[in-house]
This record gives structure tokens, sequence and C-alpha cells, in this order.
């Protein structure tokens, strides 16, 4: 490592630290064999999820399949409904034309036995009214 020649390392002399005296470590209590050990008391928390929770699983699901039936049933009414009114709103529809085809048919035939006859002397011709 190349020092340049402006750069000085100086070096100061730092005080000891006063540290408190270190305390002996404490003996640790040696564990007891599992043949010794009791069991031990599960939280009131663990008991809780023990106790309620695990029965409520199978709930769930049978609540959750239940509700998807349920809501799959009523779309398909839903949509049966829909057809139905569409296929009514159709058949309307098509007799409406139907009499209006009629009431065309018969203007038509009535126009054209008016236009037949002697009554219409005048003719107008041209794009003038008068």
């Amino acid at each position: 490592m190349s020092l340049s020649r402006n750069t000085r390392l100086c070096f100061r002399a730092v005080p000891p630290r006063n540290l408190p005296p270190c305390a002996a470590p404490k003996r640790v209590r040696a564990r007891p064999l599992s043949s010794q050990a009791s069991p031990p008391t599960p939280s009131r928390h663990a008991q809780f999820y023990t106790d309620y929770v695990a029965g409520m699983i199978p709930v769930a699901l049978l609540g959750s399949a239940v509700y998807i039936g349920l809501r799959t049933w009523q779309q398909h009414l839903a949509h049966e409904r829909f057809l139905e009114e569409a296929q009514d709103h159709v058949q309307r529809l098509e007799e409406e034309v139907a009499i209006l085809r009629q009431e065309l048919q018969q203007t038509a035939t009535s126009s054209s036995s008016t236009q037949n006859t002697p009554t219409e002397t005048k003719k107008r011709s041209g794009w003038w009214p008068w």
C-alpha cells in the first residue's frame, strides 16, 4: 500500500475503558429426562384452536359447498327465466310483424284498385304543385 507524501497516519493512544467486572455465569439447571418431565400444559390460545377450530373446518366446507350449489341453481333459474321472457318478446314481435304485413298487403290491394278508377282525372306532372 502506497501512501502519498501529504498523508499522515496518526495513531493515538486510546484510554482503557472502565468496564464492570464480569459476573460469573449462573449454573444452568439440567433439563429433566423426557420420562421424568411432566407433559407441558397447552396455552389457552392453543387449547381454543384445538377444541373449536378443528371442528369448524368440516362445517365451513359444507357451508361453502351448499352456498356454491344454491348460487349456481339461482343463476340457472334466472337464465331460464330470461330465455322464456326473450322467447315471449320474440313471439310478440313476430305477431306484430305478421299484422303489419297483412295491413300493408290490404293497403296495397286497395290502393291499386283505387288508382284504376276513373275518379282521378287530374294528374300532376313535374315539380310544381299547381
